[in-house]
């Protein structure tokens, strides 16, 4: 049982929380350098999207707030006790109903936050990613990148250059991309990550596969049968992705419990590739893009539900209202009936969200409101007369709004369905702001944050294909998602860097592929030495009775091409060696 009042101050203003959060995000440089081309026609639509349209912009009605025109209609005895909404059918209670000696059923949380399922065995790093990039998600890839391959390897000469794709080897290609997005070179052209010749690249890239072919996967990576994709398009734009996109949100809401406050927010994918539903939104930095509705956990920053944005559907079990409430209502479904809150701005909030989500949902609410919804009294509305830091309560049944005046001549509209009372948060000193305020300030941020945290560490490569900038976001959602779940089940002593904590996870997904590597005859002597070198492998000395049967051959350090002869033998491993990679050592230094 949680008390109303102080339930999100117990949890969301904790400085180490925050702090360590806040501390892992700082900007970084980007270089526009395409890597692959696109090779799918697509409808190139932007529509500028109506969510961050600031309350400046709205059409305010000016009311007289001493002498309402409808105030005539009105009972007297009832305008003292209510303030009526600019409908003139809702009305707010003036003063707050008697104290509840209760705690309300829709303020007690059963279900307490943390790990469930198969993830409460994830203690490795390794474990908690699977978690969500498991072996469904490598499987789709796998299939779909290879229906692919076989379609246009009619283009390419030499089998070898487009041989198909396994799960290792994909397995391994995710693994890169996350090494490369947390050594945050993920814009940095290909050539200076693979080059070796100066010391400056990633050796872990080029042991696991060559330049030519990471880039040959990125071309051909795909997420659908293409062989179907125009018939499923008829009743679903997501159709590219759809799939993998339900696969991940299955596994984000199979694996974790929610603490007790979410918020629902809106994310841009930056894109300006050809897009039949890109958005344009001014207040984003990337003002171009892809638009995903999301629902994070305050406290975690845990994603639990994803919605992207793809206009209007055609006919078909796909079509399904955009309306902001009906959104809300998609993505609380993970959290429905377990009494938790949602945070939302004042694009999501209105009255009847609000109770619905309250009595169909068991969800309560928080939100600021825009000023021209008709449910709010004109009382509660910007007042040159008003004075400043003063604060003006509407009550009903099962909600409260509270209009704040920060300064002269302006107002802040909130509606909660959780807060019952007038209380002020004291912390707040001389702003005396309204508790439902402070709790407000303090949820509203998760989807933002998540947002920070994934260009921190951001393993989005430059694409023309609008399914594969999806992809970039499920995976960088996964690693905070993991750490998320790596955290709850180790104690707060062993805390873990995520960049530590992606590159543990990176390495471990690529180190198959370079076992795999290391054993390639064909493969350069020079590299396998090194791929050896690189996963801890001690060389097999050949046993004596394998010693060469000939007198001459080839030095095993001396690169293929220079077909270096030579008829001395090592001591110690029984192979040729040529005189530059030989040395004469005397018996004292030897010993030494």
């Amino acid at each position: 049982m949680s008390d109303p009042k102080r339930r999100c101050v117990q949890t969301s203003r904790d400085p180490e929380v925050w702090m360590q959060w806040f501390n892992e995000i700082s900007s970084g440089e980007e270089s526009p350098l395409d890597e692959e081309d696109s090779d799918e026609k697509e409808e190139d639509v932007c529509v500028e999207s109506d969510h961050h349209e600031t309350e400046s912009e709205q059409e305010i009605p000016e009311v007289d707030q001493d002498e309402p025109d409808w105030e005539e209609e009105t009972d007297e005895g009832e305008a003292d006790i209510f303030y009526w909404g600019k409908d003139k059918v809702t009305k707010w209670k003036k003063g707050r109903s008697n104290t509840q000696v209760r705690t309300r059923s829709q303020n007690i949380i059963k279900l307490l936050p943390g790990t469930k399922g198969s993830a409460r065995n994830a203690r490795s790093e390794t474990d908690c990613l699977k978690l969500f990039i498991n072996d469904t998600v490598i499987r789709i890839i796998t299939i779909s990148t290879n229906i692919y391959i076989m379609k246009v390897k009619s283009k390419f000469q030499r089998f070898r250059d487009a041989r198909q794709t396994d799960e290792r080897e994909i397995t391994a290609f995710i693994g890169i991309l996350i090494l490369i997005g947390t050594l945050r070179s993920s814009r940095k052209n290909l050539k200076n990550i693979w080059d070796n010749s100066k010391g400056s690249g990633v050796e872990a890239c080029y042991l696991a596969m060559s330049e030519k072919r990471f880039r040959f996967l990125i071309r051909c990576l795909r997420f659908d049968d293409i062989r179907t994709r125009d018939e499923r398009k008829e009743i679903d734009k997501l159709a590219p992705i759809r799939e993998l996109f339900e696969t991940f949100l299955v596994n984000f809401q199979n694996n974790f419990i929610a603490s007790e406050y979410l918020t629902v927010d809106e994310q841009l994918l930056a894109f300006r590739g050809r897009c039949g539903f890109k958005q344009f939104i001014p207040s984003k930095p990337a003002k171009y893009g892809i638009k995903t509705f999301a629902l994070c956990d305050s406290k975690t920053s845990y994603t639990f539900n994803l919605e992207t944005y793809v206009g209007t559907q055609p006919e078909g079990p796909y079509k399904l209202s955009n309306s902001s409430e009906d959104i809300v209502i998609r993505l609380v479904n993970p959290v429905a009936g377990t009494n938790r809150n949602i945070t939302g701005d004042n694009w999501f909030t209105s009255l009847s969200l609000v109770k619905k989500l309250l009595q169909e949902k068991k969800l309560t609410y928080i939100g600021t409101m825009r000023k021209n919804k008709r449910e709010i009294p004109p009382q509660f509305l910007p007042n040159k007369n008003r004075p400043e830091k003063s604060s003006l309560f509407g009550f009903q049944k099962d909600c409260t709004m509270v209009s704040y005046c920060p300064k002269k001549n302006r107002s802040v509209i909130l509606l909660s369905s959780m807060h019952f009372d007038d209380a002020i948060d004291e912390e707040t000193g001389d702003d005396k702001k309204p508790v439902i305020i402070a709790d407000y300030n303090h949820t509203k941020i998760d989807v933002d944050l998540v947002d920070q945290l994934c260009q921190k560490y951001n393993v989005a490569r430059n694409t023309r294909r609008w399914p594969t900038v999806v992809f970039y976001n499920l995976i960088n959602i996964s690693g905070i998602n993991a750490l998320c779940v790596y955290k709850a089940n180790h104690p707060p002593q062993k805390r873990i860097a995520r960049s530590d904590f992606l590159q543990s996870c990176a390495w471990d997904l690529i180190r198959p592929q370079i076992e795999f590597r290391s054993t390639i005859p064909s493969l350069p002597v020079d590299m396998r030495r090194r791929a050896r070198a690189t996963l801890n492998v001690r060389e097999v000395s050949p046993s004596p009775s394998n010693q060469p049967k000939t007198t001459v051959g080839r030095c095993h350090i001396c690169p293929r091409q220079r077909d270096k002869s030579t008829r001395k033998i090592c001591s110690q491993c029984r192979r040729f060696a040529c005189k530059q990679h030989m040395s004469d050592t005397c018996t004292a230094c030897l010993k030494e």
